[in-house]
């Protein structure tokens, strides 16, 4: 009976000890296969995050190993087309070593003519590269009229610019150039009928307005055009203004938008010109405020405007006036407008101005003394004599931009000089007698067959010139000087 009850209770004690042992275990059990589960889930995680980012950074080093492949591509292409352009143009190289002097000079013989140009192509290309530089998201559209010689226009294509054009001859010039229509910005307010026909034909869609007069040619010859309206900002702190011309009063801008839209015709964008030979910054800023007045008023006639269009009359002389517009451009198109919307300007001068030299011979010669007053009444205290020097070119040729650019050119003498300077006047070829690129000026004597030359002849001089009095145009002789050419 003992043994009965003592194997029960040991029984019992083992089958406590087992179950809480069994129970024990399998709590430790559980407690490591949630922990293990736990930590594998989080690994799981761990691992699909690393895998996210490691996709994300493989998506990125794509994209961006595939944006270095496509800038790599646009720059190779950009160079093959300006070897082309220089087999084109006869282009020769100019060496560092070889001053502009000794350039000149060695052209002397080679030349029939009694003027020429020298045309450097490095200077466009470096312009280039200093406008997107200080300008990257703003698109040049090269105004044609400054200098619309080929091998501008050619040098510009290759490297991508996109061309404002006035007329229809303009647009034809650029267009046999191969470059695409959509390149093209129409920019006169005030268009030929033939010429938004030939638009229309070419799809040169892009194209100015400021008057309900064109908003109606538009509407009846090329209803499928994209309309930029031009207003007139204040261009009091410019040389040369154009308020008096062309755009439109901002309190005009909204029911000139409300009559498009009731035609049916479509404006994208706005523009303006601040002036050529601009010297204050700030009206830039203040344009800008206008423009971005007008796209809160076309959003109140349900229209969404998607370009700004900031004009010309850009410096390409004054490094540091530059500076100071883009700045404030860079500045003030972040302040107002969505990244979206597309900046684009309209520089001439800037590209071409400092690109060509002008030399000229001096063809004739005349004494003025002092006492005779009838033929130079401007006495002299020093009893110097002046001189009349009659130059191969004038204002009816190259040097137009007198008349119609408020240039004023300086003469520097091809060879130097020992003697000292004397009061003179400098004529054009022609019979008129307004034909005077500079009066009252003083250089060193000078005798027939000396040369003189003139530096940033290269805008709005030939693009005016004529062939007044049987003189015609200068030759353009291109050569490129030294250029690193890996960041275009």
């Amino acid at each position: 009976m003992y043994l009965h009850w003592f194997l029960y209770k040991a029984s019992g004690i083992t089958y406590f000890f087992t179950s809480s042992l069994t129970s024990y275990y399998s709590n430790i059990t559980n407690t490591i296969i949630i922990t293990m589960s736990t930590k594998r889930s989080a690994d799981e995680t761990t691992d699909a995050t690393t895998d996210v980012v490691d996709q994300q950074q493989t998506n990125g080093s794509d994209d961006s190993h595939k944006k270095q492949k496509s800038e790599v591509a646009r720059t190779s292409s950009k160079l093959e087309k300006l070897a082309q352009v220089k087999k084109d143009l006869d282009v020769k190289e100019w060496s560092s070593n070889v001053t502009l002097e000794e350039l000149l000079t060695s052209l002397l013989d080679k030349s029939e003519r009694d003027a020429f140009f020298v045309a450097d192509i490095a200077t466009i290309i470096k312009q280039y590269q200093k406008w997107i530089k200080h300008l990257p998201h703003v698109t040049p559209y090269y105004a044609v009229k400054c200098n619309p010689t080929q091998g501008v226009l050619k040098v510009l294509e290759a490297l991508g610019t996109s061309f404002d054009c006035a007329s229809r001859n303009e647009i034809e010039t650029v267009l046999n150039l191969g470059v695409d229509p959509s390149r093209i910005i129409y920019a006169n307010p005030c268009k030929q009928i033939s010429a938004l026909k030939f638009a229309r034909l070419h799809n040169v869609k892009m194209m100015t307005f400021d008057n309900v007069s064109e908003l109606e040619k538009i509407e009846k010859f090329f209803p499928e055009a994209e309309l930029v309206l031009r207003i007139a900002p204040d261009d009091s702190k410019s040389l040369m203004r154009f308020g008096t011309k062309f755009g439109v009063h901002i309190d005009d801008c909204s029911d000139l938008l409300e009559m498009a839209k009731e035609m049916n015709l479509k404006v994208v964008g706005v523009s303006f010109h601040v002036g050529s030979g601009c010297f204050d910054a700030s009206a830039y800023d203040a344009a800008l405020e206008m423009v971005k007045s007008v796209f809160d008023m076309a959003k109140t006639h349900g229209m969404t405007l998607n370009l700004v269009d900031i004009g010309g009359g850009f410096t390409g002389s004054d490094d540091v006036m530059f500076g100071k517009f883009t700045d404030a451009i860079r500045n003030k198109t972040k302040e107002l407008f969505a990244p979206d919307v597309r900046i684009i300007a309209e520089p001439g001068r800037y590209f071409a101005a400092m690109s060509h030299v002008l030399a000229v011979t001096v063809i004739s010669k005349r004494i003025i003394k002092q006492e005779d007053n009838r033929q130079h009444p401007r006495r002299t205290s020093n009893n110097l004599r002046q001189y009349n020097y009659y130059l191969a070119d004038g204002v009816y040729g190259s040097f137009n931009n007198i008349q119609f650019d408020h240039a004023k050119p300086t003469p520097c003498l091809l060879k130097p000089s020992h003697k000292q300077p004397t009061p003179c006047t400098l004529f054009g070829p022609t019979c008129d007698s307004i034909d005077v690129i500079a009066r009252d000026t003083q250089i060193p004597e000078l005798k027939i067959g000396d040369w003189l030359y003139f530096k940033d002849m290269g805008a709005y001089t030939m693009a005016s010139a004529s062939s007044f009095n049987g003189f015609v145009p200068p030759p353009i002789y291109y050569y490129c000087s030294e250029i690193d050419t890996s960041d275009l």
